[in-house]
């Protein structure tokens, strides 16, 4: 599902798969002869194997970090740049691809392994340690185990490798809790990673640098309207110029961010607003589902919803909904509003169409409501919805009677 979700969203952002190995020339242990762990080489990369570590690009930066908590990657110069790599791999995106390696095991930490399965993992093979394998950071990874797992670094990155590859990088006399993580390199060096081509990682890191200074400037703007208040308005407008022009990217670069979060308390995907894409006909039951999740946000801390976007964060966009044109798909939504939730509580929701890609989706955006909020799916009935976790739950009864009372004061729906 993890997979799934990651490889949907490199998708909608023109981020590629590939494997590790086909960008990597050496992978390298930390040495414990090195003051530093490694040797300092060009477009390194330092992969921490802790899940709350960052990955850095200098050796520089290991300093105040344990190099045992670390691999040595040394990336190919014509297919990746070290700095974007670590950029990427610190965001939020990259730290769930992360999260994927390790929840598939090819990083494990001592806690999450039993002291004897750890030692086992650990230890090195024999034959390996009799012809005088070592942990060194001037040794590809297939001069130090090669032996010992049967293949050379280059067959195992072709895909030819037999064993499994997990080591530590520590000896087995460790404690459990001294001991550090495990990485099975064989299939570290086979798993997916997502990045553009490298002209266009070249661009990315001009563009940040270009933001860098754009922060800089922004700063010494602050400064000075304290300092120089009789610039003001010249100031005033060349912010509003930034300002027009940046628009944070728009907001198709925001939606793509909320669904790159995935579905949370504050945050739902639906596919559709009406219609079911199983019997390609609108049905009640899908507006339902998006009416009662307005009505738990309002309920609750408020939210966003997506429409147009699926629960594994596909892009579907409004298109399936069969309307004719945008304007009559927005006065729907409008009249599922009025119908069922009350126009006094319009000026709660806001929503828009955001393109992204080459679709749009319906944004909705939910403020908390003073008091009660109840769904009429008809005439007779109500009902009252709030958000517990990532979904929408009904209450009734005593439980309804007692969140009102405690939520708001007995000044709810009576």
């Amino acid at each position: 599902m993890v997979e799934k979700e990651i490889d949907s969203l490199c998708s909608q952002y023109g981020l590629r798969p590939t494997n590790l190995s086909e960008l990597t020339l050496e992978i390298n242990l930390p040495d414990p002869a090195l003051e530093d762990g490694f040797r300092e080489l060009e477009n390194t990369l330092y992969l921490p194997l802790s899940d709350g570590a960052n990955a850095v690009s200098s050796l520089s930066f290991l300093t105040e970090a344990e190099p045992s908590a670390y691999i040595q990657l040394v990336l190919d110069p014509g297919k990746a740049s070290a700095e974007y790599l670590e950029d990427f791999l610190n965001n939020p995106l990259g730290r769930k691809i992360r999260k994927a390696w390790e929840a598939r095991g090819f990083i494990r930490r001592p806690d999450s392994l039993s002291e004897e399965k750890l030692l086992e993992d650990t230890v090195l093979d024999d034959t390996a340690c009799a012809e005088g394998a070592s942990f060194s950071s001037t040794s590809s990874v297939a001069e130090v185990y090669g032996e010992a797992y049967g293949e050379a670094y280059s067959d195992v990155f072709a895909g030819e490798g037999g064993g499994s590859g997990a080591v530590a990088v520590a000896g087995a006399g460790d404690s459990l809790d001294a001991l550090p993580p495990t990485v099975d390199l064989n299939s570290l060096s086979h798993s997916r990673i997502y990045l553009p081509d490298l002209q266009t990682q070249k661009e990315v890191l001009k563009v940040k640098g270009l933001i860098k200074e754009l922060m800089d400037q922004l700063s010494v703007f602050e400064c000075r309207l304290s300092t120089y208040p009789k610039n003001l308005a010249h100031i005033e407008e060349k912010i509003a110029h930034i300002r027009e022009a940046v628009q944070l990217a728009n907001d198709s670069d925001y939606a793509l961010e909320l669904i790159r979060r995935g579905e949370s308390k504050k945050l739902e995907f639906k596919s559709t607003l009406r219609m079911n894409l199983m019997s390609g006909k609108p049905d009640w039951n899908i507006e339902h589902a998006v009416l009662k999740t307005l009505v738990a946000y309002l309920n609750t801390d408020g939210g966003t919803l997506l429409v147009g976007v699926s629960n594994d964060g596909e892009v579907l966009g409004i298109e399936n909904e069969g309307f004719p044109n945008e304007d009559k798909f927005l006065l729907h939504f409008k009249q599922l509003i009025k119908q069922h939730i009350g126009l006094a509580y319009a000026p709660l929701i806001e929503y828009a169409l955001v393109p992204v890609g080459e679709k749009k989706i319906l944004e909705v955006d939910c403020r908390k409501s003073d008091e009660a909020v109840f769904m009429t799916p008809n005439k007779k009935d109500e009902e009252f919805y709030i958000r517990i976790g990532p979904s929408s739950e009904r209450l009734t009864g005593s439980k309804l009677l007692e969140y009102v009372g405690r939520r708001y004061n007995g000044n709810g729906h009576q």
